[in-house]
């Protein structure tokens, strides 16, 4: 609860600023002037009063250190009061503390640079080319800085070269370098502004005190050690020229943030955490609350291991603030909300411990004391009756760090040391390969398989190749993998199949460190792996996509498409002027879509009726994006509008049209334009040439989708586009019956809505006006045709092709809409295959229970092509006895329709 402060209440409020903190009594008492200074900036945030700093701070050396070291008592002084007072929150505190650095460094930085251009006879606009670039590290980078912290700085300037005659601008400064530590650091009669350390620079305390960006960016690429890139994170420029800052930024960026998934970080920076760990405890620091058990450190590393593993593909990740990192886990799911929130407040209470902490003698310490005026002054400041209330309150945050530390870096040496026996060590050494003790889980007639494909595979000259760390990785794996596929299947199927994403990722330590990292993301591969040769294959040509396993599944079946869209259209935004990142991008969007609805399709949450709707919507908003960047590309699309082209759109034939698209089906094409607007025929042809070549153009990740346009009137011969007076032409004149057929599966897809209801009308007034007389004589013969093309084997039939098969149901479909569509035009609208029998039926157009039996029958034949197809089986064989229930009902459905003399032209009731 924040309080006011007046004139009435101003000795209490001061009182509790000299119980809080005998460092700010002591600072009174030397400048009793202060206190009625005090009285006035109390009722500004410390912010305002840091930003109300004078910008000329002095002529000479010694009046800038006094004026420096006087001006941060004064802030230290408001910050104090107003926190002790419960006028100010964290955010406000650490705020002030950071821009208060930030006003030092740049009016020593400004001072001295002044002052030695004049020593060196340079002038100030020739040395501003090169300036020197004061980069900001750890909290005071983040904008958190503690109020008696140090401060880690690390000097780079843009290039090196002849300052003048006698001096290089590396020698200026370095000389102007240490000039700003001394007016910073430097212990006087006033104290010192802020401790200086410099540690953090290429090569340590050793190296050169400046680095030129060159010498930056050598060091990243090829000296840099794992843990730099943790402190990088937070790297934030106080001082220089907005084009250096940037090709500063330029080089920090894909330091910091790989353009992958990166899980190698989780061990690295456990390690780091270890060595804080050790260190703190050959110290006696068990009790420090920034880096003992359950302290601040462990929030931030919670923070930031999330932030180095997704922030290059993740860009609202590359925040330099642990609260806002914090705040982003929680918006990208993550971690939970709730247990965001709980890290939240822990982090607010540590953060808030720790000032107390420091305010009582402007120490640098985060140790809880031990005498007991000193607990009590600390229980007091944090609003705790006492230290018994207050310790219990810290247990209990620290605790819920600490679990949450361990939830996110576990302990996978623990992990390791428990799933090796003598059997299985060293299983992918240079020696000859050994067997895991692990194959005795598996049946009798698959371990000697299973031996042989494990021995050529870790005998080969490139496993051999691997690194000592990634061949460490393998020799963890295996053996998880048996153990975790043996419990759902003992044959060697589904091994060998997890087995092959491992090879095809055996040379990318990420994805490796991904399944030891997070045990349950192997488990869901292997589930993957044992119910989908498909979904298995995918991972092995998509292995980025294993990062979508590690979140648990969502609860919801299908994807929320508004969210999908959105955010495809900001990425494609960003990556602007880039086709080939776009490229990469659609095909991404649909990888990790198709991975999603695979998951929630194997651990059964979507039947396959749902998952074809699903994959259409996937292909019409891919379709929809795609065409409006085709559009940008021929330079007439404005960047960031993301409607249609008017005048154009691209119909849905076959599956996509009827929406029974499955993972890997192609699309059946159409694209029709407005020829009433001038010029349209030339420039919709190229835009038609354009989008064809970004759905099939093969890229590292595949085609977006290969297409089929032969479906266009006058078919590959014909022109890529039509136009509407065209279309309708074509279709009403030229147009065979089987095109009729495909035109009851037709929709308009993507595009300019407008031309949905002229295509609709141009199909309505097709379908509704076909030659009856002969409909039935043409699907005859267009039927037995097909079928002596696709001929049943003596063991096998293919259950798509065979009589009363999948085709025969859907060209009864086709024969009711073609037939009955005059009289019944609500027969029209494109439901799919079962809506419009059971339609059929409601309109009394055919046998209730026949129609019955043959729907029944068709979501049996999509189950069973559907199995076949998850298993990469490209035509769905059975046995000759196999459903030969459904295959009577839809064959006596056939003799009703085409063979049963009737009153009726067309054998329809």
């Amino acid at each position: 609860m924040r309080t006011s402060v007046d004139a009435s209440n101003f000795d209490s409020h001061l009182s509790r600023l000299y119980r809080g903190s005998r460092y700010a009594a002591q600072v009174l008492h030397k400048h009793p002037q202060w206190q009625a200074w005090l009285a006035l900036v109390a009722h500004q945030s410390a912010v305002e009063t840091v930003a109300a700093l004078p910008t000329t701070v002095a002529t000479s050396t010694e009046e800038l250190d006094r004026t420096l070291r006087l001006a941060r008592k004064q802030v230290m002084l408001a910050i104090l009061f107003r926190d002790l007072n419960q006028l100010a929150d964290l955010d406000e505190v650490v705020t002030a503390i950071s821009h208060f650095a930030d006003y030092v460094v740049r009016a020593a930085v400004a001072f001295h640079h002044h002052a030695l251009c004049a020593e060196y006879a340079i002038t100030e606009p020739a040395a501003r080319q090169t300036d020197l670039m004061v980069i900001g590290m750890g909290k005071l980078g983040g904008v958190e800085l503690n109020v008696s912290s140090d401060i880690d700085l690390i000097f780079v300037h843009a290039e090196d070269g002849a300052a003048n005659a006698d001096k290089s601008w590396h020698e200026f400064h370095t000389q102007l370098g240490r000039r700003v530590i001394r007016s910073i650091d430097n212990i006087d009669d006033n104290g010192f502004v802020f401790r200086v350390d410099m540690r953090l620079r290429p090569f340590g305390a050793s190296a050169p005190l400046v680095a030129s960006l060159a010498s930056l960016d050598d060091y990243f690429r090829q000296h840099a050690r794992p843990w730099e890139r943790y402190a990088w994170l937070k790297a934030r420029a106080l001082t220089g020229q907005t084009d250096n800052v940037a090709a500063l930024m330029a080089q920090v960026t894909p330091f910091v943030f790989r353009r992958y998934h990166d899980y190698t970080a989780i061990n690295e920076m456990r390690e780091l955490h270890a060595q804080i760990r050790l260190e703190a405890a050959k110290r006696g620091k068990q009790d420090d609350i920034k880096v003992g058990a359950g302290g601040i450190r462990e929030i931030e590393f919670v923070a930031q291991i999330h932030q180095l593993i997704r922030g290059g593909r993740e860009a609202g990740l590359q925040t330099r603030s642990t609260r806002e990192a914090l705040g982003q886990l929680a918006q990208r799911q993550i971690l939970p909300t709730a247990r965001v929130e709980k890290l939240q407040a822990a982090y607010v209470f540590l953060r808030n411990l720790e000032h107390r902490l420091q305010y009582l003698d402007d120490a640098q310490t985060q140790m809880l004391p031990t005498n007991d005026d000193d607990r009590a002054r600390i229980s007091a400041a944090m609003q705790f009756a006492d230290w018994r209330d207050f310790t219990n309150a810290l247990d209990a945050h620290r605790s819920l760090v600490t679990g949450e530390f361990e939830a996110v870096f576990g302990d996978t040496k623990r992990t390791e040391k428990n799933t090796q026996t003598p059997a299985n060590t060293g299983v992918s050494g240079q020696n000859a390969p050994e067997t895991p003790a692990n194959i005795a889980l598996f049946a009798l007639d698959a371990q000697p398989e299973i031996t042989r494909r494990l021995a050529a595979w870790l005998g080969s000259s490139r496993t051999k190749g691997l690194s000592p760390k990634l061949r460490d990785r393998l020799d963890t794996l295996i053996p998880l993998a048996m153990r975790a596929c043996a419990a759902v299947d003992v044959t060697h199927t589904t091994l060998f199949r997890v087995w092959n994403l491992f090879e095809a990722v055996d040379k990318r330590e990420t994805y490796l460190a991904l399944l030891i990292e997070y045990p349950h993301t192997l488990t869901r591969v292997v589930r993957l792996a044992h119910e989908s040769a498909w979904a298995a294959d995918f991972l092995c040509r998509h292995p980025v996509l294993l990062h979508e396993l590690v979140a648990p599944p969502n609860i919801a079946a299908g994807l929320v498409w508004t969210a999908e869209r959105s955010a495809l259209h900001a990425a494609c935004d960003a990556a602007h002027g880039d086709v080939e990142r776009q490229y990469e991008l659609l095909r991404h969007a649909k990888q990790v879509a198709t991975l999603k609805l695979n998951i929630a399709d194997i651990e059964g949450r979507l039947g396959v009726m749902a998952l074809s709707d699903e994959l259409s919507a996937l292909a019409d908003m891919l379709l929809d994006a795609t065409l409006v960047l085709a559009w940008r590309a021929l330079g007439l699309g404005e960047q960031g509008n993301w409607t249609p082209p008017p005048g154009f759109a691209i119909i849905g034939y076959g599956k996509l049209g009827s929406k029974e698209l499955g993972y890997a089906s192609d699309l059946d094409l159409v694209f029709l334009y407005d020829d009433s607007i001038d010029g349209s025929a030339e420039r919709f042809a190229k835009l038609a040439q354009r989008l064809s070549s970004w759905l099939n153009t093969m890229t590292a990740g595949g085609v977006l989708y290969e297409t089929d346009l032969r479906l266009r009137p006058d078919g590959a011969a014909g022109l890529l586009v039509s136009s509407l007076a065209a279309f309708r032409d074509y279709q009403s004149k030229r147009a065979w019956t089987w095109e009729h057929q495909a035109l009851t599966r037709a929709r308009w897809c993507a595009g300019d809505a407008a031309l949905q209801p002229p295509f609709d009308s141009i199909r309505e007034d097709v379908l509704t006006h076909a030659d009856i007389a002969t409909l039935k004589t043409k699907i005859i013969a267009m039927r037995d045709k097909m079928r002596a093309d696709k001929k049943d084997r003596a063991d096998k039939i293919n259950l798509k092709h065979t009589r009363g098969g999948m085709v025969d149901v859907e060209f009864i479909v086709q024969y009711l809409i073609l037939a009955t569509s005059r009289q019944h035009p609500e027969f029209l609208k494109n439901l799919g295959n079962f809506a419009l029998l059971n339609r059929a039926t409601t309109l009394g157009i055919i046998d209730a229970h026949l129609a019955a039996q043959v729907g029944q029958a068709y979501l049996a034949y999509r189950e069973r092509q559907h199995h076949a197809r998850t298993n990469n089986e490209t035509e769905t064989w059975v046995g000759v006895d196999d459903l030969a229930a459904e295959r009577a009902a839809v064959t006596a459905m056939w003799q009703c329709l085409f063979h049963t003399p009737t009153d009726s032209p067309t054998g329809i009731q």
